[in-house]
């Protein structure tokens, strides 16, 4: 029962951050975008064919921005977007929204983008654009937020080093429907600007792995009948 507690908990001081810096029309306006929100991303999840997912996707994606300008919205939390992983830094500098968008049984694109902290409360907003369907060197790609190598993440490890915050994101991404990956990301941010990939991983001369991107990948191979 700890974890359900824990995230209790973490929702609540969410909410209490938000009520603190913001005023009730602004929750207000917050709870209905959320409440649209939620129903657009289930249909992204849940839509027939793919015309269908890509519209909900669409709308998603602008309501999501419009919620976002919304002043002081970093701190609220969007806790029934159950589909929509959203992680916030261990320092709170800023956080992440990642989704997938399932165009056919070949083709799974992540959408996402990273909302950064700012003292007046107004956005600041930086999309991700997954390119990893036309990089040809995934492992070796150091990129922006416009050359995303996407994946839906599900944890940030924040170290520091030289005075320069770096940000381990381990994600996952469904990839098609013979195999799915597991991802290992560092981001930093480069004169206020996102930076995915660098020399920050070493291996053994031999090794197979022996990559210097911030991406480290490991193949799964699906089995029929799972999910």
């Amino acid at each position: 029962m700890k974890k359900p507690v824990c995230l209790f908990l973490v929702s609540l001081v969410c909410q209490l951050s938000f009520a603190q810096g913001n005023s009730k029309a602004n929750l207000n306006i917050l709870e209905q975008k959320e409440d649209s929100l939620k129903q657009f991303a289930r249909k992204i999840i849940q839509g027939i064919n793919a015309d269908n997912r890509f519209d909900a996707d669409s709308i998603f994606t602008r309501v999501l921005v419009r919620a976002l300008k919304t002043p002081h919205s970093f701190s609220y939390p969007f806790d029934s977007l159950e589909t929509i992983s959203r992680l916030y830094s261990p320092d709170s500098a800023f956080r992440i929204f990642t989704w997938q968008l399932v165009i056919n049984d070949n083709v799974i694109r992540q959408h996402g983008a990273i909302q950064m902290k700012t003292y007046d409360g107004s956005l600041k907003l930086f999309p991700l654009i997954d390119k990893s369907d036309i990089t040809i060197n995934i492992a070796d790609t150091i990129g922006n937020n416009y050359g995303w190598m996407g994946a839906i993440y599900y944890r940030i490890i924040q170290k520091k080093s030289s005075n320069q915050n770096y940000y381990t994101l381990l994600g996952y991404d469904e990839n098609n429907i013979r195999s799915s990956r597991k991802i290992i990301e560092v981001l930093n941010f480069l004169n206020d600007e996102p930076v995915f990939g660098g020399r920050y991983f070493s291996y053994e001369e031999d090794s197979a792995l022996k990559h210097h991107r911030a991406a480290t990948l490991w193949n799964i191979k699906k089995m029929q009948g799972q999910d």
